[in-house]
């Protein structure tokens, strides 16, 4: 015996056609809050069938298109689904909806799709409340209805309801309604819930009818069910309420109680959940609706998986009792049985409604509540048209654009980057920034600003950068602004404002340039000439370092013969004109080819489309002329024509490392293969760090970019974006964010600080894939990062689900730990805690070391030797 399907139970009673809501005297609508989504016209109406009052949604949100559904969709309907507002436009649309903070509300969102555009494509997508995530909404049927509830009591004087697009289909809604509810309702340990079934359970088909409100105070749904082995108990009297009962499901509900056909029966449901971690909490509403001669007695008891749940009891006539759950439930299946109390009890048991809720945990902290008014303030006094929408920080992948927040586990997010560069800013610097108390950085450059630089500007501690450049602002700069500049503790950029006057400081960014290439060969002899002495500087480095008894990093070598220069003519016939690509990016195409006596290349060509392309370009013959490692990919040569440009590298026979990590491929690298693939890429990044002259960052560091030889040695590649550093400690370059999500550093996506710590935090991810075979970030909705979901395994000590399953628990449980360890304090969020990458290589060489003297089960594997060392691929067995 089970309860019906959720999804049977909309059909049959919210498709439109069935629900039979019948009028009824209108009760007190306090408190209510209800909005018709997509509604033109700002005005307010009454509907007809429940006597709701509902208003336009034009004064909750301003983005989104109002459109109408289908005409055969909207007979079936009431009024307020009449119309939809979609958002085909932006990833996240939010309304703002004020409420009374610390109140319990019930909060239903409905969603009624009707073909309102025309073409007949059911989208899926996601909806938030605030900074969390709600619930997927996924259209099933052009004319049926869905319907969110959730429970929940705000922690501030407003919500947010936000639709996000998943890239799935355009979001859309029909109505957003607040009801309040006692706050003795409902009561959890933790979070909120949101609504699995509500059921009346005393109706007996074909006459099934669906109640709200005005027979439920509270504007509840409650969707009728039977069974066929129940029968129906009815009375017409009225239920009482009942004010020791805070529940108050309605009348009409209660006055309908199921109960067994069969006189040997039991009542009994269950469900199973479809996430075995969910919680829930179970509430059963009670009512005798039988008057009970002296000698008969109706004592119940319910049972959960056999044990007593609750009971004895007896209903109350026309009264209404409630048992609800006081805790979460949770581990599998749920069986309830009400069945006869022990004792005289001669009548079968009853249940006239149920309500079945799961537990939703919010987590996510909105950002400080002062921030959040101030950047709101901010936006309306500057008619700011960005996409703000929603909390300015969270979720991470939508916060507002321009902006970057600190994010610490337990503290409220706060704003800590704003840029408003180019945004058309009018009018005086607004009083507002000076309440974003701990911004760092501030650019309102290329703007019409007008007026003086404010005094406040000089009173914010933490601000350590401020870019006023290209503005029309008047009058002197403060003396303690200046002061601040003056002793390093601001950088300030005050260039282009010929209205100011006294001493106006003028940081010029750094122009990049590309030099025409004209009279090639005076420039490749002049390039020729800087590598003699870059390599006879190196040399001389090294016999110095000899003498003293200094030890390079592991596997670095003396620079290799000059490179060469192709002709693009001589690019085409290498690659056989273009016909194998090996890949594509950012900089362009990379080909297969051939040289001299056959040997194989990979050649990468710039893309006449790629923004930087030619920025990359230089950046990486600038490095790879200069530096020569058996970790980093040797480039053979380049093409430097005049509209063609190109480099050619050695060929990695065996593709890039994220390829062997993917649940795609068909060969497994083993733990050990794993361990000395990731010490090879440490050693790379060792040697930039610390052997280049000067020190090179390499701020793109991730598994693609982590190529294979034909023998699994491992090498980086990629060096586009390489910058030179500044050695020193706690030393860092200030740049704009480039690279890949996922693998950034906190400090660099968030304050644009990148130093070698932040190359270190990539490498630490891209070790947590090694272990793990899981990419940096989940493909789930919820977009979890691989440092998050190994930081909440560890506290468990289950190292099986950490690592790889497809090792088969083949590998060594402490070598595991050790470098489940190294990985964990290569991304912690504080770059002076991240090890540097001498110490992971000493480190990962330990592991290594464990591991290969402690392999087991040495027949399962084919091993390939290279260099001195072996990699062993696990193969498929064949059946």
């Amino acid at each position: 015996m089970m309860l019906l399907p959720l999804k049977q139970i909309l059909f049959a009673l919210l498709g439109g056609f069935s629900l039979i809501l019948l009028v009824h005297a209108q009760d007190d609508q306090s408190g209510f809050i209800s909005i018709d989504c997509g509604r033109t016209q700002n005005s307010s109406y009454t509907e007809k069938t429940t006597g709701i009052n509902y208003i336009s949604d034009t004064g909750f949100i301003d983005t989104g298109e109002s459109k109408l559904v289908l005409r055969d969709v909207k007979y079936n309907y009431q009024q307020p689904y009449w119309g939809v507002r979609s958002f085909p436009e932006g990833i996240r649309n939010c309304y703002k909806i004020n409420v009374t903070s610390g109140d319990r509300y019930l909060i239903r969102a409905s969603f009624v799709y009707g073909n309102y555009d025309g073409k007949d494509e059911l989208p899926t997508f996601l909806l938030h409340l605030g900074t969390n995530l709600w619930d997927s909404v996924k259209v099933e049927n052009v004319s049926h209805s869905i319907h969110k509830e959730l429970i929940h009591d705000p922690l501030r004087n407003y919500i947010h309801v936000c639709l996000v697009n998943n890239g799935s289909g355009v979001p859309f809604i029909s109505t957003i309604e607040l009801r309040p509810l006692p706050n003795s309702t409902y009561q959890t340990q933790t979070g909120s819930l949101a609504l699995y079934r509500r059921l009346d359970t005393g109706q007996i088909a074909p006459n099934l009818t669906a109640y709200r409100y005005p027979f439920d105070m509270h504007d509840r749904f409650w969707y009728s069910h039977s069974r066929e082995d129940w029968t129906q108990l009815s009375t017409a009297s009225t239920i009482d309420l009942n004010q020791n009962d805070f529940y108050q499901p309605a009348s009409d509900v209660m006055r309908t109680a199921a109960t067994p056909k069969l006189a040997t029966d039991d009542l009994s449901f269950f469900w199973l959940p479809a996430d075995e971690n969910a919680e829930y909490y179970v509430y059963m509403h009670f009512a005798e609706i039988e008057e009970l001669s002296a000698n008969q007695s109706r004592q119940l008891e319910i049972t959960m998986n056999g044990e007593l749940f609750y009971g004895p009891f007896a209903p109350g006539y026309l009264e209404t009792f409630t048992v609800w759950s006081t805790q979460a439930m949770s581990g599998g299946q749920y069986n309830f049985s009400v069945i006869k109390g022990a004792g005289n009890s001669d009548l079968q048991p009853i249940l006239n409604a149920i309500e079945i809720y799961t537990v939703k945990e919010f987590s996510e902290q909105e950002t400080n509540q002062d921030d959040v008014n101030a950047i709101t303030n901010i936006k309306v006094a500057y008619k700011i048209e960005k996409n703000w929408q929603g909390d300015p920080c969270f979720p991470k992948n939508y916060s507002w654009e321009g902006l970057n927040c600190s994010n610490s586990p337990n503290d409220s997010p706060r704003i800590i980057y704003l840029d408003l560069s180019s945004s058309g800013l009018t009018g005086e610097i607004d009083a507002s920034v000076r309440n974003l108390e701990m911004i760092q950085t501030l650019d309102l450059s290329n703007n019409n600003l007008t007026g003086p630089i404010p005094d406040f500007l000089s009173q914010m501690s933490n601000l350590n950068v401020l870019n006023l450049e290209n503005n029309k602002l008047t009058g002197s700069v403060p003396n303690e602004l200046n002061e601040r500049a003056k002793n390093g503790l601001l950088s300030l950029s005050l260039c282009d404002n010929p209205n100011l006057s006294g001493n106006v400081s003028c940081k010029k960014k750094k122009q990049s340039f590309v030099i025409p290439i004209i009279g090639s060969i005076i420039g490749i002899s002049i390039l020729l000439l800087i590598v003699a002495i870059i390599f006879w500087h190196l040399k001389r480095k090294r016999q110095h370092g000899a003498v003293l008894g200094a030890k390079p990093p592991s596997g670095s070598v003396e620079l290799g013969p000059t490179r060469r220069q192709f002709t693009y003519s001589e690019i085409l016939k290498i690659t056989n004109n273009r016909q194998r690509i090996l890949g594509k990016g950012g900089f362009g195409t990379v080909y297969h080819g051939y040289i001299d006596d056959n040997t194989q290349v990979a050649i990468k060509l710039l893309s006449s489309s790629s923004s930087r392309g030619l920025e990359q370009f230089h950046a990486e013959v600038n490095l790879l002329m200069r530096v020569h490692h058996t970790n980093l990919t040797s480039l053979i040569g380049y093409c430097d024509d005049e509209n063609n440009k190109g480099l050619v590298y050695e060929y990695m026979a065996r593709g890039n490392l994220q390829e062997y990590l993917s649940d795609k491929s068909s060969n497994v690298l083993t733990w050990d293969g794993r361990l000395q693939v990731a010490t090879d890429a440490a050693q790379g990044l060792e040697y930039l760090h610390y052997a280049c002259k000067p020190p090179m960052i390499h701020r793109d560091v991730k598994t693609t970019n982590i190529l294979l030889s034909k023998n699994f040695q491992a090498k980086l590649s990629d060096f586009g974006l390489s910058r030179n550093f500044p050695a020193g400690d706690g030393t860092h370059i200030v740049t704009g964010v480039a690279g890949t999500p996922g693998y950034l550093a906190p400090e660099y996506k968030q304050l644009n600080r990148f130093n070698e710590k932040s190359d270190v935090y990539s490498f630490g991810v891209v070790l947590l894939e090694i272990i793990t075979g899981r990419p940096a970030v989940s493909r789930t909705r919820e977009r979890i990062a691989i440092n998050e979901w190994v930081g909440s395994i560890i506290p468990k000590g289950d190292i099986d689900t950490i690592v790889d399953p497809r090792l088969k628990g083949i590998f060594n449980v402490s070598s595991a730990w050790k470098v489940v360890e190294i990985a964990m304090a290569c991304v912690s969020p504080e770059a002076n805690k991240r090890p540097t990458m001498s110490k992971v290589v000493g480190e990962l060489k330990q592991c290594l070391e464990t591991q290969l003297s402690q392999r087991n089960q040495r027949n399962s594997f084919e091993i390939v030797s290279h260099n001195g060392y072996s990699i062993t691929m696990l193969r498929p067995s064949v059946r």
